[in-house]
């Protein structure tokens, strides 16, 4: 899909979230389409995970000039306290991958992955099975988060970030607590399938290097240090 036939999924002007003692994060600018594959890089503490979550209509921007996303005005939704709106919508066009899975330990493997679909009322067995056959989890769906290792967990989570056929991945440093040996794997199998949904990954990670050889495009983020503000800025 060229990015001139390619659904845009977000347009942002000007979106910021200011923190005690005056750390602004702000998306200065971004159209961002179907297809996208999207490092956010930069060290830590600048405010990757931030930008995150106010692309998944999570964290409320303090201010803001352009927010759409897939279409509606996120801006407006904030500013008369559509919660349930915004909560509808990050069930029906994302999926989420925190470093550390987030999977709910009372929760058995199968039923962590299919809960994004008990939450809109959908099923989809078929794309259930191919994606824990893919992933190579297959054989522990009986088994509770806590008895399975590292690394199974987090295929779990890219799974269950993926169960809905979203639009939009957002993918928090998703291997920053697996062993180096196991981040490979896991970008290998998140990056195919994202790939063949035509989603738009958006990504953040301090490993560059790595996370670059899989074709994601690298955006950094600029840091105004004399102003106490972390910008970003893509396709436009």
């Amino acid at each position: 899909m060229s990015e001139t036939q390619a659904k845009e999924v977000f347009h942002l002007e000007k979106i910021s979230r200011q923190f005690t003692g005056g750390i602004t994060i702000e998306i200065a600018a971004a159209k961002i389409h179907l297809g996208d594959k999207i490092l956010i890089s930069g060290p830590s503490g600048c405010g990757k995970s931030t930008m995150l979550g106010m692309l998944a209509l999570a964290l409320k921007p303090d201010r803001g000039k352009t927010f759409i996303c897939n279409e509606v005005d996120v801006l407006e939704k904030w500013k008369r306290n559509k919660r349930d709106d915004l909560a509808m919508l990050r069930a029906s066009l994302f999926g989420f991958i925190p470093q550390t899975a987030g999977l709910i330990s009372f929760l058995n493997i199968q039923e962590n992955i299919m809960m994004p679909q008990h939450l809109i009322g959908k099923k989809d067995k078929d794309w259930f099975v191919s994606l824990v056959n893919r992933l190579e989890i297959n054989s522990i769906l009986s088994h509770k988060p806590h008895e399975v290792s590292v690394g199974q967990r987090q295929r779990v989570a890219v799974a269950r970030a993926l169960i809905n056929h979203p639009l939009i991945v957002l993918a928090d440093e998703p291997t920053a607590s697996v062993h180096p040996s196991l981040a490979d794997g896991i970008l290998e199998l998140l990056l195919q399938t994202v790939q063949e949904t035509g989603a738009a990954l958006i990504m953040t990670s301090h490993d560059t290097k790595r996370t670059l050889q899989y074709g994601l495009t690298e955006v950094p983020c600029e840091l105004d240090v004399q102003n106490q503000i972390t910008r970003l800025s893509y396709g436009i």
